[in-house]
């Protein structure tokens, strides 16, 4: 280069090359940045898409198993979202140092070329003088760097944004799953809410849920990192964790027996019920007959459990309501809960009832009364008496009226005596020795008193009457027949004790009826349960 030029070109470089090179420096800086942040954009749209990869995030449910974790796909929320957003992290910088500072290289070659590459390669190649292009060059390249460094310190921030954000909606989950899982165990405490297996008696704590879809077991539906409001099942369906979400629609079973608890169970108070009575004193004939009745008065009636509709309606099928010899003995064998719902759903008098009925040789003894290990849940007793199991009522009636009638031959007062002796077993008395627990006691058979001679109906002459005057009627009734220590055991190992006189006759519809030339009306045969209710509502 002549000596003149190159004076000339230096004058034109130190006269105007830092004006220059300063606008170049800016624009690399602006180029590299806009790059880096399209590069981001490019790679969190492609990570954070529906229809992405995923075999990255380990989300696969866990086979099931009886002791391990639930069959269900972990939370986006609780892990992989990280996964996926460190994918994001390592292609935007991957993706950045390629187009900007260095080359990706191949064996056959280079497969994409950097911009400082390119700015170098244009200086070798530019017919601009090297006293030029070489100031041109390398602040061109400083302005890439600088805007490289500039655009991941933009992501940086944008990622500590990004993770203060996560880690408030990961809070804010979790506080919001622990609040409602809180929430709705205060509920059930407040509201007495509980779930019992009605095979194995004990309280399901835990009850397991099965999918309504593929059947899979869930040991542990609540809020966790499978979930928050809700988590999805191995076969894609979604499953409730809350209750108050629709979790009591699923179906149950036991955790200790695999039993299926009843449907929709922890929607409303149970209350345990035994009906206790000798062989043959109709305590069937009286379940079967007081839960037809609770259907009839509309008032929400819903079976709890298919194995107590199937029952029911098989007794229907056989005509018990209008025979009762039709119905089949209860045999001796584990006692299984008899669930249905009174009272309107959604409302609060809404109650899951579990009806027991024993089979009556069980009261005959101590040691297999003492078995019954739901006697700690009772919540109220029916106890069943046969007015021709009595002594002085027996001893009227020949024998073949006694065979029609079906009478049982078990004193009503040893299976009272047996029974109080296995609950003190059982369950805690007040100071005065009385267990807090209401008793319906059940006259069964009233049908048979209304042309009997010598031995007359509670209710006959007593025309329309309170609870209180019916009570003291079948009281009297019963103590007139020989029958008063019994009663005198009743009210002093019970707070509160009401009699009643039924018939299956009044299945259908309770009307009056004639003894001889006076009318009778007997008790509903659902009233001895919806009284057993109120009580314990009174409570």
């Amino acid at each position: 280069m002549h000596p003149i030029v190159f004076l000339f070109l230096l004058a034109l470089l130190l006269t105007f090359g830092p004006y220059v090179l300063s606008i170049l420096l800016c624009v690399a800086v602006l180029v590299a940045f806009v790059v880096g942040t399209i590069e981001y954009a490019t790679a969190s749209i492609s990570g954070f898409t529906p229809l992405g990869e995923i075999a990255h995030l380990h989300m696969d449910p866990p086979a099931e198993s009886a002791k391990g974790p639930d069959p269900a796909y972990r939370s986006y929320f609780a892990g992989p979202i990280l996964l996926d957003y460190y994918k994001v992290l390592t292609t935007t910088i991957g993706q950045v140092w390629t187009k900007v500072v260095m080359s990706k290289t191949k064996d056959s070659g280079p497969a994409q070329m950097s911009l400082v590459d390119r700015v170098w390669r244009w200086m070798k190649r530019s017919a601009v003088p090297r006293l030029l292009s070489v100031p041109a060059a390398a602040a061109a390249t400083v302005g890439l760097l600088i805007g490289v460094v500039g655009a991941l310190g933009f992501v940086g921030v944008v990622s500590m944004v990004f993770a203060l954000l996560l880690a408030l909606f990961a809070l804010g989950a979790v506080a919001l799953g622990a609040g409602g899982q809180l929430f709705e165990l205060g509920v059930l405490f407040v509201r007495g809410i509980t779930v019992e297996c009605g095979v194995c008696h004990t309280r399901a704590t835990r009850p397991v849920y099965q999918c309504p879809n593929c059947g899979a077991a869930h040991r542990r539906l609540l809020p966790g990192r499978s979930g928050i409001l809700r988590r999805t099942c191995r076969c894609q369906q979604s499953l409730p964790t809350l209750l108050a979400r629709g979790k009591a629609q699923l179906p149950a079973y036991c955790g200790e027996c695999d039993a299926q608890l009843p449907i929709k169970a922890l929607r409303a108070p149970t209350v345990h019920i035994p009906v206790i009575a000798g062989p043959a004193a109709g305590k069937s004939v009286f379940m079967q007959t007081a839960v037809t009745r609770l259907m009839m008065l509309d008032n929400g009636f819903e079976f709890a459990d298919q194995t107590a509709k199937a029952q029911f309606e098989d007794n229907l099928r056989r005509g018990v309501v209008d025979a009762p010899d039709l119905m089949v003995k209860t045999v001796v064998a584990p006692v299984r809960a008899y669930n249905v719902f009174v009272g309107k759903e959604g409302s609060r008098a809404r109650r899951l009832l579990y009806l027991y009925d024993p089979a009556g040789e069980l009261p005959e003894n101590v040691e297999s009364l003492s078995d019954l290990h739901f006697l700690q849940f009772a919540k109220g007793v029916v106890f069943v008496v046969d007015p021709f199991a009595l002594r002085q009522v027996r001893s009227t009636i020949d024998r073949a009226t006694l065979g029609k009638l079906r009478a049982s031959n078990t004193p009503p007062h040893e299976i009272l005596e047996r029974f109080v002796e296995a609950l003190r077993e059982r369950m805690p008395s007040d100071r005065s020795g009385r267990f807090d627990v209401p008793v319906s006691v059940v006259l069964t058979k009233s049908d048979g008193l209304l042309n009997l001679s010598g031995v007359a109906h509670p209710y006959v002459g007593l025309g329309p009457s309170s609870r209180s005057e019916r009570d003291l009627a079948v009281r009297n009734w019963i103590s007139t027949m020989g029958q008063g220590d019994m009663v005198s055991s009743l009210d002093n190992n019970f707070t509160r004790v009401s009699f009643f006189a039924v018939s299956y006759q009044d299945a259908r519809d309770v009307f009056e009826r004639r003894s001889f030339d006076q009318s009778v009306t007997n008790d509903d045969p659902a009233e001895p349960l919806l009284w057993l209710l109120r009580k314990k509502e009174q409570r």
